[in-house]
């Protein structure tokens, strides 16, 4: 039972949804698991190797199943199982709060990572820590990680997960964002003297990870004409509001 409780945090944590709905509830009143035999599996693997998490992380994460495209475009699967029981392809999901917080911090080069410490008061903006040091109660939210639907203080099972404008506005208009898009670009070219065409390659894998199409350098190349910091501040800051950037695909 208890590796199998694991399995399932893991998963959900992989996959943005559970083999067994009721995370709170494994057991007999709870929700059957989708997946019966992968949940053994996976709990056989986990006890044999001696519970080693960083091998069951492994396992998961080099697996068919993780390495799927998440597009929606074969219309065979959206019609027969439009709910992606069986996995055809991998369900996309956005990062957590505070790993959107952390991840503008570290392109910025700006994210203190060491371990340990106080508690960060929920006010202050200034902090470079990892969000996981904010103070966490029912009265006291971090401005930035509510709108990203933070984690709630009395469960750790799932997050919800919405989309509203306050999210699009946040990383539009909000200080550590434009921060980081402006701290990145000079990190990105500090002489300002890297073709408009070379930058636009170069901020795609920095912060999407992947190359840009043909028309995504046309298109972007064009808006930086003018070839100034500010204009190439806000090509970051339009990709750091990217489908690609704030979602695991």
């Amino acid at each position: 039972l208890t590796a199998r409780v694991i399995v399932n945090h893991l998963w959900n944590r992989h996959f943005g949804q559970p083999l067994v709905a009721t995370v709170f509830d494994f057991g007999r009143k709870g929700t059957p698991p989708t997946h019966p035999e992968l949940l053994d599996t996976l709990a056989v693997e986990l006890m044999e190797n001696g519970w080693s998490l960083r091998r069951l992380h492994r396992l998961i994460v080099t697996s068919r199943a993780y390495q799927l495209e998440s597009s929606t475009a074969r219309q065979d699967g959206v019609k027969t199982d439009p709910e992606n029981k069986w996995l055809w392809r991998f369900p996309a999901h956005r990062l957590e709060s505070q790993a959107v917080r952390d991840s503008l911090l570290f392109l910025a080069g700006r994210l203190d990572t060491p371990r340990g410490g106080p508690s960060i008061p929920v006010s202050d903006d200034s902090s470079r820590r990892r969000s996981i040091y904010f103070v966490h109660s029912h009265n006291d939210h971090n401005r930035f990680l509510s709108q990203f639907d933070d984690a709630g203080v009395q469960e750790c099972y799932r997050r919800s997960e919405s989309i509203v404008p306050q999210q699009s506005l946040a990383l539009v208009h909000a200080r550590l964002a434009v921060e980081t898009a402006t701290e990145l670009r000079a990190r990105l070219d500090p002489s300002g003297s890297m073709p408009p065409a070379a930058f636009v390659r170069r901020a795609f894998l920095v912060v999407l990870g992947r190359e840009p199409l043909a028309a995504e350098v046309e298109v972007c190349a064009a808006e930086l004409a003018s070839d100034s910091a500010q204009s190439r501040a806000g090509l970051l800051l339009a990709l750091l509001n990217h489908h690609d950037f704030i979602s695991i695909r």
